[in-house]
């Protein structure tokens, strides 16, 4: 044992500069911040891995990537995992890893669970198609905003409304003025950057002073008025067995009489004409609301400079300006700062703007954005601190920030590691999926697995209502790696894994091979001299059991669960 614990305490020329290095390196230098070295090739293809597709390299591509010589890998290994493009008249869905990891984000992050039952499989598969085609973001959000549907189940964008509504009390009824409201609450902040939750409720000024500048500014009649886009659109449940929405525009429009079952009540003579809160612009003659509001989100710069921010920070660990859904557009510009003692909320606002004329330039490409992220240098640099490094260069990106896996990630890596593929039914689909990330919503692994979804809850998962996905780390999250008993049961040799493959091989493998091949698997490196020799001494005294043992020992390293 003595052995294993030692184990557990072990660790682990620059290309043309992008976009993205130029701003960072001049503020770097501004600053006289000490710079990273780049990362070792194992920790970039681990961590490029994770980010990119959601999972561990396989210990060939680990071995090869690491002996090549070739000055140009990187690069071409971060071309490798984006699939190809698709081509004119194409009609087929692919599938890849890239597409799971990113429908599964979005499934997150459009809370795509089980209030919406069937709708759950027709939504993943609308953003799982649009992904495989490179739909702009600009149409793809647009798609979502507008869509009606007599049936969710049939017609997956119109899932996107229809996630946003609200009963009445503890009935079946629809609140239309509520579900109006959460739908420009959600709309603002996952498109926008925005978070309006508080002026839903009552005006910014006398509350927000010391939270949000710009939003202390807002009345509560400009939520009202931004809502009034959706005041013809209803959202029926009546249709077919519930919950099955239609999603229509019917109603007469947004009525300030109704009473609400979430809020305190709304003043019946404030002006609801629908109109963009960060405008002051209206629907243009003859242009339908939801079509205009789509319209000027999506045309509006902070749609660019939100998703661009959203996907840095999910790429980079924290968002240029962090948290990603807390923009105060009061102080975005630094040659029109806010008054004392309020500062620039961005730490790099000319990188912001900039990634955003390009991400606008670019038809809102997404790949061509994530990819521009990953082959950037400040990416690429290592996670040691650099001598001389002082806590406030972290918000300069002198390094890179390591972070936790997700809890997805995390089982997955698992599973990956022990080499026996999962088999978890897909609620409402003739389907099974074989790792986590391929699931629709938590709802089919909670339905398969209870031991499983309490170590995913453990680890910070989404479940799609009101827990969002978090990666802070906590002592509950080593105790179950440690003890539980899903994963203590995983981690036994049985038919078909990595273990009995390595262990039963033909010819036989040494000791010093084995502990070798499943330090590539899991960390994507062989292993050190002590490392190897720990791990060869575990293996001689135990065989079996030792091997069991090692597995149990990596997967507890901070540099498994870390990257």
């Amino acid at each position: 044992m003595l052995s294993l614990l030692c184990l557990l305490a072990l660790p682990g020329v620059a290309a043309e500069p992008n976009l993205i290095d130029r701003y960072i390196d001049a503020k770097l230098a501004e600053a006289k911040a000490p710079m990273a070295e780049r990362s070792s090739d194992a920790e970039f293809l681990r961590r490029v891995y994770l980010d990119l597709i959601g999972k561990l390299p396989d210990t060939a591509t680990a071995k090869k990537f690491v002996a090549d010589t070739d000055p140009e890998k990187r690069a071409k290994l971060v071309d490798s995992l984006f699939p190809p493009m698709p081509v004119s008249g194409m009609r087929s869905v692919k599938e890849a890893p890239f597409f799971d990891r990113w429908t599964y984000f979005f499934s997150d992050l459009f809370r795509n669970g089980q209030l919406l039952e069937e709708g759950i499989n027709t939504f993943y598969d609308h953003i799982y198609r649009s992904l495989t085609l490179n739909v702009p973001y600009d149409e793809f959000v647009r798609d979502l905003i507008t869509a009606s549907a007599t049936s969710t189940w049939a017609d997956g964008a119109a899932n996107f409304i229809a996630r946003s509504h609200v009963f009445e009390g503890d009935g079946y009824q629809m609140n239309h003025e509520d579900t109006a409201d959460e739908i420009a609450i959600n709309t603002t902040k996952l498109f926008l950057g925005v978070n309006a939750e508080c002026v839903s409720c009552h005006d910014g000024a006398q509350h927000l002073e010391k939270v949000n500048l710009w939003l202390s500014q807002r009345k509560r009649a400009e939520l009202w008025r931004q809502a009034s886009f959706f005041g013809k659109t209803f959202i029926d449940p009546s249709y077919g067995r519930f919950p099955h929405f239609q999603v229509k525009d019917t109603r007469k429009g947004y009525d300030l009489t109704t009473r609400s079952s979430l809020r305190p009540p709304r003043n019946k003579n404030a002006d609801i004409t629908p109109t963009f809160m960060l405008t002051g612009e209206r629907a243009l003659p003859g242009e339908s609301p939801r079509q205009a509001y789509a319209r000027m989100l999506t045309s509006h710069p902070q749609f660019a400079r939100a998703t661009v921010n959203l996907f840095w920070a999910e790429l980079m660990g924290q968002g240029i300006v962090d948290p990603p859904f807390e923009f105060d557009l009061a102080r975005q510009d630094p040659k029109n700062p806010p008054p004392a003692p309020w500062t620039i909320q961005p730490t790099h606002p000319e990188l912001l703007d900039a990634l955003a004329a390009d991400f606008r330039e670019h038809n809102h490409d997404l790949r061509r954005l994530m990819k521009m992220i990953v082959t950037s240098e400040a990416y690429q640099r290592s996670s040691k601190a650099p001598k001389g490094w002082k806590p406030d260069h972290d918000s300069l990106y002198a390094r890179r920030l390591v972070r936790r896996m997700s809890a997805e990630q995390a089982w997955d890596s698992i599973a990956d590691l022990v080499g026996v593929p999962q088999s978890i039914k897909v609620t409402f689909a003739d389907k099974k999926a074989t790792r986590v990330m391929q699931t629709r919503s938590p709802q089919d692994v909670e339905k398969a697995d209870r031991g499983l979804i309490k170590v995913l809850q453990s680890f910070g998962q989404c479940d799609r209502y009101a827990i969002e996905a978090n990666r802070k780390p906590s002592m509950v999250q080593s105790a179950v790696l440690m003890n539980d008993k899903t994963v203590r049961e995983r981690l036994k040799i049985a038919k078909g894994s990595r273990l009995e493959a390595l262990l039963r091989a033909d010819p036989q493998k040494s000791n010093a091979e084995i502990v070798n091949e499943l330090y590539y698997a899991a960390l994507a490196r062989p292993a050190s001299d002590k490392e190897r020799d720990l791990g060869v001494e575990v293996l001689r005294e135990y065989r079996e059991q030792g091997a069991e043992d090692l597995l149990w020992v990596l997967i507890n390293r901070l540099d498994f669960l870390f990257y």
